[in-house]
């Protein structure tokens, strides 16, 4: 059997919640009573709110309705006009839904002038469409005027044919583009053109038969004009201003049923306001009533239990953190909450050992971890190190000793044979010489690359003129493309001078030009000039038709050593991977920025974008 006695927790929390049931038996009655008020209000509110949710729905239809109506006629779209008959039946559905709501009698004289306006706009819409087909038949007859006339003009041989024709001609550009912006510039210009053509014809030596052809094919032709301008007129009036004005005042009114919705669901909240006001009076007594008696025993609990626990709880807590505790609260008592101090105080005295032992293998982990650390990231740096320069080294061996043993193979053949035939003689002398530029491009690559990681890349920045920059550019290598077959173009284009490092702005447009003449081989080869849009910067593209560069190598396109990938190199054969590094570091020192737009078999275009002022 239990024995309660007041020392025990079990009774102490058994008296808590006894006084604690009583004031939640009162409030679960008038929570109940209001709950059904609540209820009822509710569902009347929802469907205010449904009613004021489909009232939007007719605004927004009828705004995509003008939309798709908008849209076809500039388009003459079928889609637009299926979408304009959906829209139609889909706002008339949601008005037969309104006018069946309890909540909108009052209001059934709006909902007539909305399905009045909406059968306006519909009949309207109808008329559009049968002037769009009306409008297409004239184009089609004012076009077949046109060609009459000049079919009967080219089989003439009358003096000035040639003005009439002009003058015809620049008349029905007018007219089309009349039709396409709608603007009364290209009427007066229509008009202009058909009087000089007409006077042309009356002014013709020979007046005959063949000459009052050409009078009345040309009135015709103007008379077939003015009627297509009426009937644009006539169905974008009825599009701009009768059928805008018709969906607009579906929407004043569609505006004016949700404003009544709203009061209507104001109305209702003020009425669920009072009622639950009044059940709010009777909870809020029988609440005071409950706290009162739950304040006590909460005290009670508190004091007796709560606070007790949470001192007891703080202090394993800290324990547990590892934190200091000196003093142990409520170690005197002789219930549960003694008990519990009394392991807390044992526990403490097994932490403190178990912190000092933890304390000290933290120590030497974390020493150990910290050499690991640096083991490991001296092992990946002296690994990429090693690649690199292994890489670098078999490159430039390979590519210091094709020229090399070029030019040693052509001097000793030159040698062993000084009498060979002059002219092959020249071809090995230009192959030396050729080889040997070769070589000393690549170690000047080198040598640039040095200055510039030293930081000793002297600029010379003077005013350029572009044009000429790229000139001498395709002079330089135009021969090397058109040995390969290969169409250089470049177009003078007015931009504005730059100013910059000459030597090494050409040095970034060869290395870029040389690379598309190495790649390409077949196809062409284009120059571009254009000044940016802010009138900061003049962009130079190279564009070219060759093999392209897949995505993957273009994320490392501009990095040091880096080359296409093997398939690559197997087909045009190895490089230093030093050129565009070249680009990208002498670019930042110019503050020109380079990038490349290209697909795999699709060729590339490389843009460089040059600051008009040097900063």
């Amino acid at each position: 059997m239990v024995k309660f006695t007041y020392n025990s927790i079990k009774f102490q929390i058994l008296i808590a919640f006894s006084l604690l049931t009583l004031p939640v038996v009162a409030l679960a009655y008038f929570f109940s009573l209001s709950q059904q008020i609540f209820d009822k209000s509710l569902d009347e509110f929802i469907e205010l709110q449904d009613m004021s949710y489909t009232t939007g729905e007719v605004e927004r239809n009828v705004i995509d309705l003008q939309r798709n109506v908008l849209i076809f006629k500039e388009t003459s779209s079928s889609s637009a006009a299926d979408k304009v008959t959906h829209y139609f039946q889909a706002i008339a559905k949601n008005l037969d839904r309104l006018a069946t709501s309890d909540n909108i009698k009052d209001q059934a004289k709006i909902i007539s002038l909305m399905r009045e306006h909406l059968e306006q706009y519909h009949d309207n819409f109808d008329t559009v469409m049968k002037l769009r087909i009306q409008r297409t038949e004239l184009l089609s007859l004012h076009n077949e005027f046109e060609e009459n006339l000049l079919s009967s003009l080219l089989n003439s041989s009358t003096e000035n044919v040639e003005d009439i024709r002009k003058s015809l001609m620049t008349a029905h550009a007018a007219s089309l583009t009349y039709l396409s912006l709608y603007d009364q510039e290209y009427i007066d210009s229509f008009k202009r053109q058909m009087a000089s053509a007409k006077q042309t014809i009356a002014e013709l030596p020979e007046q005959n038969a063949t000459t009052d052809e050409y009078s009345s094919l040309a009135i015709d032709y103007e008379k077939s004009f003015f009627k297509i301008v009426a009937t644009t007129r006539h169905y974008v009036y009825l599009i701009n201003v009768v059928m805008a004005g018709s969906a607009n005042e579906i929407i004043h009114y569609g505006q004016e049923l949700h404003s009544h919705f709203v009061t209507k669901a104001n109305a209702s909240r003020h009425e669920v306001s009072q009622n639950m006001d009044y059940q709010r009076i009777w909870i809020t007594v029988v609440s005071l009533l409950g706290v009162t008696v739950a304040g006590i025993a909460a005290v009670m609990f508190y004091l007796r239990i709560t606070q007790p626990i949470e001192n007891i709880t703080n202090v394993f807590e800290k324990l547990a953190a590892g934190e200091e505790v000196n003093d142990i609260s409520e170690a005197h008592r002789a219930d549960e909450i003694g008990k519990l101090a009394s392991a807390a105080n044992v526990f403490r005295d097994r932490n403190a050992q178990t912190s000092r032992l933890l304390a000290e293998s933290e120590v030497m982990v974390k020493e150990q971890k910290a050499l690991n650390l640096e083991l490991r990231a001296q092992k990946k740096r002296a690994e990429k190190a090693l690649s690199i320069k292994s890489e670098f080294l078999a490159n430039m061996s390979h590519e210091l000793r094709t020229p090399l043993n070029s030019i040693i193979g052509f001097t000793v053949r030159l040698l062993k044979r000084p009498d060979v035939d002059p002219q092959k003689q020249r071809k090995s002398l230009n192959a030396i010489e050729r080889n040997g530029r070769h070589l000393l491009a690549m170690i000047n690559d080198i040598l640039d690359l040095s200055k510039i990681e030293a930081n000793k890349l002297e600029l010379n920045i003077t005013s350029l003129d572009l044009n000429h920059v790229c000139q001498e550019c395709v002079a330089m290598l135009g021969s090397d493309a058109e040995e390969k077959g290969l169409k250089v173009i470049f177009t003078v284009a007015k931009v504005p001078s730059v100013q910059t490092d000459y030597t090494r702005l050409k040095q970034i447009l060869v290395n870029l030009f040389s690379n598309a003449i190495k790649y390409t081989n077949e196809g062409s080869i284009r120059f571009e000039l254009e000044q940016d849009f802010t009138d900061k910067f003049v962009s130079i593209r190279i564009s070219d038709t060759g093999i392209g560069i897949s995505s993957e190598d273009q994320k490392r396109l501009f990095h040091r050593f880096e080359q296409f990938d093997d398939s690559t190199r197997f087909q045009i054969g190895k490089g230093t991977g030093l050129g565009l590094a070249i680009v990208a570091n002498v670019g930042k020192l110019l503050g020109v920025h380079t990038s490349v737009v290209s697909d795999l078999g699709q060729g590339s275009t490389f843009t460089v974008k040059v600051p008009i002022h040097f900063s």
